[in-house]
């Protein structure tokens, strides 16, 4: 049982790790996509404002929410093999 729980909280460390750099990265690649439509739309108003705005609208939309899935999934996926190798 003891063997369980530290791979479990490991693993939760190791996800938690995941989920911020996959943040990051994916706004990064948000922020720098806003800069480029900014420039070719002929930059009309403040560039910092168009890019928050942005930023604002990224935030409140579903993509940064499927983030989620990188502790759902594999928690399922141990889930289900702990389950078959043990019960069936």
């Amino acid at each position: 049982m003891l063997g369980f729980l530290r791979f479990l909280v490991i693993g939760l460390v190791l996800l938690t790790g995941l989920y911020l750099l996959l943040g990051i990265y994916l706004r990064s690649l948000t922020r720098e996509r806003l800069e480029d439509e900014w420039e070719k739309e002929g930059s009309i108003g403040d560039r910092d404002t168009y890019v928050e705005q942005g930023m604002q609208e990224y935030e409140r939309s579903f993509r940064p929410k499927l983030l989620v899935l990188v502790y759902i999934l594999p928690l399922i996926v141990f889930a289900a093999i702990f389950y078959v190798t043990n019960f069936m």
